[in-house]
């Protein structure tokens, strides 16, 4: 896998005027990363200098175009995570964390 999973990038490209939001994880000076996402357009959600990562909102050309900037290391979905199924039936359970991969979702407007 290079800096995107290849059927979220495949998405991007269907769906280019369709806001999405990201987590970018950056080389470099977080704070200049900030500046510059701010620049190509994106909304800066957080910061999070832990993993020099960097939430945002954008359009889908705009996640594409992220792509060629060298201090993009990787690009994911945000997306929601659980960590427990919905009521008590599972309680004690040892599946772990369940992720939303909205695999099927398709572009609208």
């Amino acid at each position: 896998m290079g800096k995107i999973e290849a059927a979220f990038h495949k998405r991007l490209k269907e769906c280019p005027d369709q806001t999405v939001r990201l987590l970018v994880r950056v080389t470099g000076d977080i704070s200049q990363a900030t500046t510059r996402l701010t620049e190509l357009g994106a909304t800066v959600l957080r910061s999070f200098t832990l993993t020099d990562t960097v939430a945002v909102t954008c359009s889908g050309s705009t996640a594409a175009a992220l792509l060629q900037e060298p201090w993009v290391q990787a690009i994911e979905e945000d997306r929601q995570v659980f960590t427990q199924s919905n009521g008590a039936e599972n309680q004690g359970s040892s599946q772990g964390g369940k992720h939303d991969r909205n695999q099927d979702r398709v572009c609208t407007g």
